[in-house]
């Protein structure tokens, strides 16, 4: 009974801590590392998150009392070993290279996640626009084709 009181605790004083920077922490876009207001805010509620997690919080219970999506939260907490890209690489997507990335990552989505992944991150890394896959695929967003190529980063530097 008292872990449960314990954790209940430890939500409401980092649910505290986080509600009052959370609408401005999700206003952040783009690259990650730049110095705007709300990228500081996203910055501190990924630290949070992070501390949270490590003193055994539950994001579940968190997400819960912050109204914020429980995935959103694991994600930044384990995406955030990555360091930000130093720049967006230069779109050099025309119709025959979209084209022949489509091709890819199809083939690839078709073969397993691990290798849809690394299409995706191939494609990306070339300076294929994700968006452009995304409506080649028929997603209303890209941002799952985003969090692909995270995780292939991930991956790559053995996290």
């Amino acid at each position: 009974m008292s872990k449960n009181v314990n954790k209940d605790e430890l939500t409401e004083r980092y649910a505290a801590k986080i509600k009052p920077i959370l609408d401005l922490a999700k206003k952040a876009y783009g690259l990650r590392g730049q110095k705007t207001p709300e990228h500081k805010a996203s910055d501190r509620y990924t630290e949070l998150l992070k501390e949270y997690y490590s003193k055994g919080g539950s994001l579940v219970l968190l997400s819960d009392r912050l109204g914020v999506n429980y995935s959103g939260m694991r994600r930044r907490i384990f995406s955030s070993k990555v360091p930000p890209a130093a720049r967006k690489p230069r779109s050099r997507t025309n119709e025959t290279t979209l084209n022949r990335a489509l091709e890819r990552v199809t083939r690839a989505r078709d073969t397993s996640t691990e290798s849809y992944h690394r299409e995706l991150y191939k494609a990306y890394h070339a300076g294929i626009s994700l968006a452009a896959i995304a409506r080649g695929l028929d997603l209303s967003s890209s941002a799952p084709l985003y969090y692909a190529v995270q995780r292939e980063e991930m991956r790559k530097a053995g996290r």
